[in-house]
């Protein structure tokens, strides 16, 4: 969890150091922990996670006063139709919602963690319990995704195969969208 806590912090001074001043912003609701860098980078974001019809009908029932009370508004709503559609609902779910400007953003946090070079505009780290994802390149597909992988490793002890865990994910994905 430390480590967590340590990389956005080294992500949000390089931020910092590129673009003058930047402090990373963090509020929280009953599934998510948001973390953004700037308003700009959230709005964005909040624009491109269009909810269809069905899910709208929520929103009216939540308090939402800022953009991100809207996000983390959307966000639980995702999440508690993705654990529906998977019939899934474990103890404790929460998860940390890290917003970057874009894949290649994503990219670099990836790079950092694994070494490895990848094109992703998201992706859920099952260590950290945190789904990175790019405010540029972001719909309800992309994170219903996400989300499905968050819910499928917080429900089972023992993990199922990532080609399960992905066709499981891809399951979410579609129910919510639907």
């Amino acid at each position: 969890m430390i480590r967590v806590y340590c990389f956005v912090l080294a992500f949000v001074l390089c931020m910092a150091s590129l673009s003058g001043t930047v402090q990373a912003q963090e509020q929280k609701s009953r599934y998510v922990t948001l973390v953004y860098s700037d308003k700009g980078v959230l709005r964005e974001f909040n624009d491109n996670l269009r909810l269809n019809r069905k899910l709208s009908y929520a929103m009216r029932k939540k308090n939402v006063v800022t953009s991100a009370d809207e996000v983390l508004a959307k966000a639980d709503i995702i999440i508690e139709k993705v654990q529906v559609a998977l019939d899934m609902f474990p103890d404790r779910y929460h998860i940390r919602l890290v917003i970057v400007p874009d894949s290649g953003d994503v990219a670099r946090i990836y790079k950092e963690k694994y070494g490895k070079r990848v094109k992703h505009i998201a992706y859920y780290s099952l260590s950290e319990k945190t789904i990175y994802i790019s405010a540029d390149d972001t719909n309800i597909r992309v994170l219903a995704h996400e989300v499905g992988h968050s819910v499928i490793d917080h429900y089972f002890k023992v993990r199922p195969p990532y080609n399960i865990h992905e066709l499981m994910a891809q399951f979410a994905e579609k129910h919510v969208t639907d």
